[in-house]
């Protein structure tokens, strides 16, 4: 049985359209994925300090499929490289989550903008200044930007914030 607040929040994603897209006519999973994040992003990230991006990116990836060391730590961009370096030559290890739902073939890599859909992750650089994941919320590719689930300083953890999205922009759905 559902409780209240979870048939609030399946009643207001019935009613949610990006894009001329209906919450009902997202891929099942991606479904899933919103109503887990929206449900649980602040438990898992109640505050930035507690759990930055990835953290929350790998509580919301581990409530549907395992993740191994390996993945967890392709999700964090654990590197002793320069990431803007490994970029330059195509290196796949600073595209974080879109690497390890990849490599361990439970990600649909997403490589065209107008195809991304809420629930989509996301791994993104800004060109030599800082680097960000989290959970598609909106996309907006005509005027550049998208909303997303994650953790974030001025969100004090778990929220949605829009950000713009950059050249380098990795996008993956789980399958």
């Amino acid at each position: 049985m559902r409780s209240r607040s979870a048939t609030l929040l399946v009643s207001v994603f019935c009613c949610f359209v990006v894009r001329g897209q209906s919450f009902d006519s997202l891929p099942e999973k991606n479904r899933q994925v919103l109503e887990y994040v929206i449900r649980n992003g602040r438990s898992i990230s109640p505050t930035y300090q507690s759990a930055v991006c990835t953290e929350l990116v790998i509580g919301v990836l581990e409530h549907f499929i395992p993740l191994t060391a390996t993945d967890k730590s392709r999700v964090r961009i654990i590197i002793t490289e320069d990431v803007y370096t490994l970029m330059e030559l195509g290196s796949p290890l600073p595209k974080g989550v879109y690497h390890a739902l990849t490599a361990n073939h439970t990600g649909l890599a997403i490589d065209s903008l107008e195809a991304v859909l809420p629930g989509d992750f996301v791994q993104f650089w800004y060109p030599h200044s800082w680097g960000h994941c989290g959970i598609v919320h909106s996309i907006n590719p005509e005027e550049g930007t998208m909303e997303l689930h994650s953790s974030f300083p001025s969100t004090e953890g778990y929220g949605v914030q829009e950000f713009a999205i950059p050249d380098y922009c990795y996008f993956v759905r789980l399958k």
